[in-house]
């Protein structure tokens, strides 16, 4: 028997008859090849236990927030061990970014301000994060099987009123945290239940404001006329309340908000962008007022769909001072697709959207990956040991060398001295690991001399009594080794302070004794040196200038001694010394002149 084909307004999710709910079959799809599976052939996962630290690691508030920590908890969830922070750098380092590419992201709104270009570090670390995904669990992800994997905003549901080719589609974003991983069907089933309930949408972006407060139940429209610029649906829908508001707050031509300017670039003082900022402070004002007027209709609503461009915008609506929706607040979502500027027909278009099933074609099989999963029959068994194993669990020396080399780089000197003494540690006996690592710079001193660790240096030296004779394997001292000559400078400094009794700084091939005054005022000395010789040289250029132009010819063929134009104009442009050495010139020329015809 053929069955009818369902009209538009049979899908509305709220009003869904019996019939067409218990033909529903939710769809589970594998993660890697989007291909239906059925629900016998869904695997369940256990979670993989972290395993427990061998080696102890210093952690502090920073690291906690680092990308290493987030980085440690990736591989503890594929059951590796976690890296310390010198072994991440050196990941990071060897990680190429060329062969990373990034994704291009839109804005919903004209007039948001565009993203700032991806940190080269975090760009490689979402790679390695990645790439660690995809070697621990390249396998499971293969047999991963749920009704979640539609790489869509939908969750699809077959029905015999549909062909073979195609499902029911609905936005994840209408069921709750709960039902959408335990029971989806259960949670459509319990939306038939709130028919005469009530939600609340509310866009904001670039000075536009529209909320509105729309009843479940939609308007009747029958004998309305045709209307070819709105469907029958968005006149169904049924809106109980509904405000816009506009102000001009956005730069023209520019694009943002004269608030990110202000932030970004400091305060503007022209008469824009005072209108601007008025237009901002009413505008927020004018919404606040709205939701504490709506706020007996918010109380009453099951879901709020919220489009905000940004934290600031989001803040207008959400989370401030006083505010009627929390951040908190369980029914607080956003739209899972992308709309328009903020006007009412644009909530009606996005409520059409939302409410109601779609007709969806299934994902397309990735048939290049089915055929490898086929012809190459993975075994999950040897991958599982493989990502099993675990590095051999680092020395203290080690876990301590990679601890101290990161305090010193980030030039923490109470961290260090801290850390050296809570462990004991000898800074003269101490030597880093591996050795063939730091074979250069063994010892805290040389390895921070060598890379201009000036602060860590003298805290070195001064506060833990570090040995600057101390040699490597090749005979060379700390001071030897500094790169910079602001580095021996500090071991100058050093042996200023510490005396000569400290130790023999001649071995140590430190230079003679000064302050840190004196290489001040050295350096004061030197850049008016420089100062005075650059002054110099341009004096000595505009010399060279002006006796160029005075060899120049003074007068025309047509003028006589006194009485050019040009010459009186040349004559004004110069200063009194050399209008007097021009003088001096021209009687001498004139003299000449008179010699000759005497003499002839």
């Amino acid at each position: 028997m053929e069955l009818k084909p369902l009209g538009k307004d049979e899908l509305y999710i709220f009003k869904l008859k019996e019939e067409l709910i218990n033909s529903l079959e939710l769809l589970y799809f594998d993660a890697e090849t989007s291909e239906e599976v059925k629900l016998e052939d869904s695997v369940n996962k256990q979670p993989v236990i972290a395993p427990t630290l061998s080696s102890p690691i210093h952690k502090d508030t920073d690291y906690y927030k680092s990308d290493l920590h987030k980085f440690n908890l990736k591989r503890s969830l594929a059951g590796l061990q976690p890296l310390t922070e010198e072994q991440f750098e050196d990941l990071l380092e060897s990680q190429s970014i060329e062969s990373i590419s990034g994704s291009e992201s839109e804005t919903e709104d004209e007039d948001e301000a565009e993203d700032e270009k991806d940190d080269p570090n975090k760009v490689k670390l979402q790679a390695l994060i990645s790439k660690l995904s995809m070697e621990s669990n390249n396998e499971e992800n293969q047999k991963s099987i749920s009704y979640l994997n539609t790489k869509s905003a939908y969750l699809l549901f077959k029905s015999k009123y549909l062909s073979s080719d195609k499902a029911f589609g609905i936005y994840k974003s209408l069921f709750t945290e709960n039902e959408l991983l335990k029971d989806p069907l259960g949670g459509l089933k319990k939306l038939q239940k709130l028919r005469t309930g009530k939600s609340a949408l509310f866009m904001i972006g670039g000075g536009h404001f529209a909320g509105a407060i729309i009843s479940h139940s939609p308007k009747d429209i029958r004998g309305n006329a045709p209307n070819a610029k709105i469907s029958k649906e968005e006149q169904a829908v049924n809106i109980i309340v509904s405000k816009t508001f506009h102000r001009y707050t956005t730069r023209r031509k520019q694009g943002g908000s004269q608030s990110a300017s202000d932030n970004a670039k400091g305060k503007a003082n022209s008469a824009g962008s005072s209108i601007r900022r008025y237009n901002e402070q009413a505008l927020i004002k004018e919404v606040r007022e709205l939701l504490h007027e709506w706020k007996s209709y918010l109380n009453e609503c099951s879901s709020i769909y919220v489009r905000a461009n940004g934290a600031s915008n989001r803040k207008i609506l959400i989370g401030y001072e006083g505010s009627v929706l929390k951040n908190e607040d369980t029914r607080i979502k956003s739209f899972p697709f992308t709309t328009q500027r903020a006007t009412t027909s644009e909530l009606k278009r996005a409520w059409v959207e939302l409410s109601y099933l779609k007709p969806v074609d299934l994902p397309k099989v990735n048939e290049k990956v089915k055929r490898k999963q086929e012809s190459e029959g993975l075994s999950t068994n040897n991958k599982n040991k493989e990502l099993s194993k675990s590095p051999e669990p680092a020395s203290p020396t080690e876990v301590h060398s990679a601890e101290l080399v990161t305090l010193l780089k980030k030039q923490k000197a109470p961290k260090l001295i801290s850390y050296i003494k809570q462990h004991n540690i000898s800074v003269n006996e101490f030597r880093l690991v591996p050795e063939s690592k730091y074979i250069n710079y063994p010892t805290l001193l040389q390895f921070s001399s060598a890379n201009g660790l000036n602060h860590m240096v003298q805290v070195l030296i001064v506060n833990l009594k570090a040995d600057p004779t101390i040699k490597n394997q090749f005979g060379k001292t700390a001071a030897d080794i500094s790169g910079e000559s602001s580095t021996r400078n500090i071991f100058q400094i050093c042996r200023h302070k510490l005396g000569e009794d400290y130790c023999n700084w001649t071995l140590a091939k430190v230079g003679p004794a000064k302050s840190k005054e004196e290489f001040e005022q050295e350096e004061k000395q030197e850049a008016e040196q420089i100062k005075a010789e650059k002054q110099k040289r341009i004096q000595e250029e505009l010399a060279k200038k002006t006796e160029m132009e005075l060899k120049k010819p003074a007068f025309s063929s047509h003028s006589t001694l006194g009485g050019s134009s040009n010459l009186v104009n040349d004559m004004n442009s110069l200063s009194e010394d050399q209008k007097l050495r021009l003088m001096r010139e021209q009687r001498a020329r004139a003299a000449e002149a008179r010699f000759k015809r005497v003499a002839n």
